[in-house]
């Protein structure tokens, strides 16, 4: 059973004085990485930290260390990945899990697979993988639940493929497009659901294009304003303001350029002030404190500052709503309806009618369209001895209690975290109910609730 992070003990989430205008802040930090470049890092949104590992500086480096947005601690794991550099890094936010892939180590290019939970580091043996590899781009997408990684090098040549990693096992996707890329940047849009990839090395040369996966093809986008081509540069997304953010990279020169994109566009960024023009350093998104975090990377050296990014875009600005979708089953409908929206540090519910018992439950999960990583849903429930009923999401989480109200009447609350990074996320719910007589299981379900997880 996955575990999301609504089930995770809320973090304190510290509102932030409003911005005015998109900037840079460089972080003076007690302690710090040392130098590097070609490292990877990734936001962990159930712990609200940051993850770095590895890199290059006068040789590969296999440190593990943690930004919680005022200092940087190094963790000493019992078991680590082999020293490396040209790896990618995503965090798996369903199974609460940092995963890496890939890159050199002091031997070569690997493809090997490890996991990081916050304690240790653990290899994952996958019956397939993709070919050892570095200079490729990861990302997570939490609507599926899968790792997309695209593209990367090794001495034969640049590849153009796409492969997802649902926590068990590396699975190639066949897409009509594709282009061949190595150090390209991608960024998962979590409202769209879909992959963006900007620019990159192809055998031509440097590139300026934009493309899009959204799990089954890739498709080239045409904007009317661009940004320069470049390699070695970041994206992330910025789920406050809902754009691809991209910083640096090296081009006509080391680039220190801010630039985003809404979907259908790139606009540069102002800023009155900046970090150094660089390439091969690493980006997330805190998306606890909305903030961009840049560490290291290349410019006349190896680069050890630490600078924060602030969008400009007030962290209030993101209301909430709990909308029903789908059809309940039963001789009389099971009705899922909601009492609240679902805002950070309060408590929502949904009131459950037409239960023929006091006897139910409410599941819980990430996606309405896909379980285990296949678009099979709605699903319909009669192979199961539930005919008219439908599986309406995934189930993450699943037995959570209700209360008796009346005779047919169940009430269902849920305290939601108060985790900056459950803004914007999308939760979905179904009630389930015990009904003797109703069908062979004796169980019917509810509509569903999709659940905006919002403060206001």
């Amino acid at each position: 059973m996955r575990r999301i992070a609504l089930v995770v003990a809320a973090t304190g989430f510290a509102v932030g004085a409003v911005a005015q205008t998109p900037d840079w802040t460089q972080v003076t930090t007690a302690n710090s990485p040392s130098a590097r470049r070609l490292h990877a890092m990734a936001y962990d949104s159930t712990r609200g930290k940051i993850v770095l590992f590895g890199g290059w500086d006068v040789g590969n480096l296999n440190d593990t260390w943690e930004y919680d947005g005022v200092n940087w601690t190094q963790i000493a794991t019992a078991t680590s990945p082999p020293a490396r550099s040209f790896h990618t890094m995503a965090y798996d936010s369903a199974r609460g899990i940092m995963v890496l892939f890939g890159g050199n180590d002091d031997v070569g290019f690997v493809n090997d697979t490890w996991e990081y939970d916050g304690v240790n580091w653990a290899q994952v043996w996958t019956s397939s993988s993709p070919i050892a590899r570095n200079l490729h781009a990861m990302v997570y997408d939490s609507a599926r639940g899968n790792m997309v990684l695209f593209g990367g090098h090794d001495n034969v040549g640049i590849f153009a493929d796409t492969w997802e990693y649902d926590g068990v096992n590396w699975t190639q996707v066949t897409t009509a497009n594709s282009p061949a890329r190595r150090n390209h940047a991608m960024a998962y849009d979590s409202a769209r659901g879909k992959v963006v990839m900007f620019s990159g090395l192809d055998a031509g040369g440097t590139v300026t294009d934009t493309w899009e996966y959204d799990g089954v093809n890739w498709a080239q986008v045409a904007t009317a304003n661009s940004p320069s081509s470049r390699h070695d540069h970041e994206m992330v997304y910025d789920t406050a303001s809902g754009k691809v953010v991209m910083f640096g990279g090296a081009g006509v020169g080391y680039l220190n350029d801010v630039w985003e994109y809404d979907s259908v566009n790139w606009t540069q960024v102002a800023t009155a002030t900046s970090p150094s023009g660089r390439y091969q350093h690493s980006m997330t998104f805190d998306a606890t404190r909305e903030k961009m975090v840049v560490f290291g990377g290349y410019d006349v050296g190896h680069l050890a500052d630490t600078w924060e990014y602030d969008d400009g875009v007030p962290p209030n600005g993101h209301p909430s709503s709990a909308t029903t979708y789908g059809v309940g089953c039963g001789a009389t409908p099971l009705d899922f309806s909601p009492a609240s929206n679902p805002i950070l540090g309060t408590t929502a519910g949904g009131l459950i009618a037409n239960a023929p018992t006091s006897f139910g439950g409410v599941t819980m999960g990430w996606s309405d369209s896909h379980l285990a990583g296949v678009p099979l849903l709605p699903l319909n429930l009669a192979f199961i001895g539930m005919p008219g009923c439908q599986l309406l999401h995934s189930n993450d989480v699943f037995g959570l209690p209700v209360t008796p109200l009346t005779a047919t009447t169940l009430q269902f609350d849920f305290p939601i975290p108060f985790l900056g990074s459950l803004l914007g996320a999308h939760v979905y719910l179904q009630a389930y109910c015990f009904a003797p007589g109703e069908n062979s299981l004796q169980i019917i379900a509810s509509n569903g609730i999709d659940w905006l997880i919002g403060n206001q």
